[in-house]
Parts: structure tokens; sequence; C-alpha cells
């Protein structure tokens, strides 16, 4: 599997915590929502809170989703939204085939792509979206 996420990006969001934004479809549509735990290098069991599903990481757009897909958003230094198709514990590659490092830090000089982050609550309140920078 490579090295595996670190599990502190896992989980409900909190106040203090880092926790990863994901989009994902278990059947009933796109929805927002959280990695619980990673199965394998693109597999992951994701939650809204409500619904769990083991689902793909896949290079599509939230509303392209289908059912058993989830996608994941970031931002590079200069501002553009790529979709993640592999993501490590250190390193994501993009839609455009770039190896790059990640962190949640709003830095536009710092080398590393913006992931979304999931919020400060489970309601996803102060969540950071970028998916709204793919038009």
């Amino acid at each position: 599997m490579g090295r595996p996420l670190n599990k502190r990006y896992f989980g409900e969001p909190t106040v203090d915590g880092k926790e990863i934004k994901v989009q994902f479809n278990e059947g009933t549509g796109s929805k927002s929502g959280w990695i619980v735990k990673q199965k394998a290098s693109k597999r992951f069991l994701v939650t809204d809170g409500t619904v769990e599903g083991i689902c793909s990481l896949v290079d599509k757009a939230s509303g392209d989703l289908l059912e058993g897909e989830m996608s994941i958003t970031v931002k590079d230094d200069a501002g553009v939204a790529k979709q993640v198709v592999k993501i490590a514990g250190r390193k994501v590659t993009v839609d455009t085939g770039e190896s790059i490092a990640w962190n949640f830090d709003t830095s536009t000089t710092d080398g590393k792509v913006e992931i979304e982050e999931a919020g400060d609550d489970a309601a996803m309140t102060n969540n950071t979206d970028l998916e709204g920078d793919l038009d």
C-alpha cells in the first residue's frame, strides 16, 4: 500500500484537528464527508456522520461521482485546484501526473498543495472548500 496516511487525518472534524475532507457517493448521490479508515492505497471507508461507504479515489468532479467513488481536491501555489488521484503520507499525485507534497496551509510559496480540510465540527462548519475552484 505504500506509506499509508497518518490516522490523525481521519475521523470526525474537530476544532483542533486537520481531518481530510472528501466528496463521496455511497449510492445516494455526492456528499461531503471525511475518512474513517484507509483500506488500500486508493480505497477508503468514508462517512458524512450518517452513512458510511467504502469508496475508491477517482479523478472526477464531485457532481460526477458514481456509487463507490470519492474525490479529494487540492490547490497549488498558483491557486489552481486539482483532483488527487493518489494520496500517501507525505505526497499526492494529482490529475496532471505531478507528485507533490501536501499540507493544510494556505501558503502560496511553500511548494506544497493545500488539501481540503473538513472543518471544525461534524457539520463541517468552516471547511476548506476548493472544489468550487475547479470550473
